[in-house]
């Protein structure tokens, strides 16, 4: 099997089975896999009453953080791939498709979905204007580039992963610096990384990620850059 999505839920009883159904709309052969990081909303109870043999689900006994989520189904992939689909609906996983086939034919380690590399010749000013909570893309791919000599234009999009790469990562934020770690140990570790351009549906009502968020980013991205951890 090439491919693994891991579905990662925290109250979200609006969206959990549209994104489940998303998931296994992608025509592949799959291993889908929902970690529910001990919802409190309802959306348990709905995972509960699916009966569906082609899904997967781990109930978290406590709320771990969105980073343990993402290293428990990556743990029990079975594919060669993982495509991580976030129950916000902001990502099409349909793009795990095209994902798949770049990681295969240049031998990556990861593809990061960018929201903005169709827009690299665009004033940054009339990103950010345009939508303010960009700004925190730009800071922490600019960090991430300035870091490992690369040229990223959005460390913040949709993820895919080759399984046994990210296995070589220790991974200690669980939290909301846990993407920022991860990007920044797989640059550190010298692993290959492209990017394509994905679409974004933003959600307003209910986004969790706060503008206070780039700071625990920052400083996860620091760390590993001079404590390698």
């Amino acid at each position: 099997m090439k491919l693994t999505v891991v579905v990662t839920v925290f109250n979200e009883k609006e969206t959990i089975l549209k994104a489940i159904e998303a998931a296994k709309n992608l025509n592949i052969e799959k291993q889908i896999i929902v970690v529910d990081n001990c919802s409190t909303d309802g959306t348990k109870e709905i995972l509960r009453g699916l009966r569906d043999n082609s899904v997967e689900i781990v109930y978290q006994s406590k709320n771990y953080g969105y980073g343990m989520s993402v290293i428990t189904g990556v743990n029990m992939a079975k594919g060669e791939y993982v495509y991580i689909h976030n129950t916000d609906l902001e990502y099409d996983p349909v793009y795990a498709l095209p994902m798949l086939e770049l990681a295969e034919k240049d031998g990556l380690d990861a593809v990061f979905g960018s929201r903005l590399k169709g827009r690299a010749g665009e004033s940054k000013f009339k990103i950010i204007k345009e939508r303010p909570f960009y700004l925190g893309s730009i800071i922490t791919t600019f960090l991430a580039n300035i870091f490992y000599n690369r040229n990223f234009t959005d460390i913040i999009g949709s993820k895919f992963y080759k399984v046994s790469s990210f296995k070589k990562l220790n991974l200690y934020n669980f939290g909301v610096g846990f993407d920022f770690e991860l990007v920044s140990k797989l640059c550190k570790s010298g692993f290959k990384i492209e990017e394509i351009p994905v679409t974004y549906n933003p959600r307003v009502k209910g986004k969790k990620m706060k503008a206070r968020y780039i700071i625990h980013a920052i400083l996860a991205m620091f760390r590993v850059r001079i404590f390698g951890k």
